[in-house]
């Protein structure tokens, strides 16, 4: 009986070991940003279809040149009276150590839908970056702070 105690202690141990470290590990190579909520449009600007919903954001920072060292994956999850959602916006990003600043035009359509993301490249630089999703659209932006997974270099 008590090696069964034993054993099972050390088995909860490195279970714990295991999900305390593979978030460590994980945000490496990716952080998951707040998500977007919008509103788009069908396929053209005046179209009176109407569609809403949320871009889910990605920022990572593991794809090779000549697209940039880092990205954000969007992917739309969208309803409304119309099978297309076409939705544009702009990433703000903001290196927090170094002050370097820009943007990046980005369009999707809600037929991408989950099964196929929009990337987004832009080069930050080494360090800590601000990221902020936001859409031509009525929105409430998404984003948020990535601390090292952005860092090259």
């Amino acid at each position: 009986m008590r090696s069964l105690v034993v054993r099972s202690a050390v088995v909860g141990s490195i279970a714990a070991a295991a999900l305390i470290g593979a978030p460590a590990a994980a945000a490496a190579d990716a952080a998951a940003l707040t998500p977007t909520f919008t509103i788009g449009h069908g396929l053209y600007p005046g179209d009176v279809s109407i569609c809403g919903g949320r871009i889910d954001a990605q920022a990572s920072s593991d794809y090779p040149e000549p697209y940039g060292p880092n990205y954000v994956l969007l992917t739309t999850h969208f309803a409304g009276t119309s099978r297309v959602c076409m939705v544009d916006g702009t990433l703000h990003w903001r290196n927090l150590d170094t002050g370097a600043s820009g943007t990046t035009q980005w369009a999707l359509s809600g037929w991408d839908g989950p099964g196929a993301p929009t990337a987004v490249y832009f080069d930050p630089g080494a360090g800590r970056v601000s990221v902020e999703i936001t859409a031509s659209t009525p929105h409430i932006p998404g984003g948020g702070r990535v601390h090292g997974v952005l860092n090259r270099g």
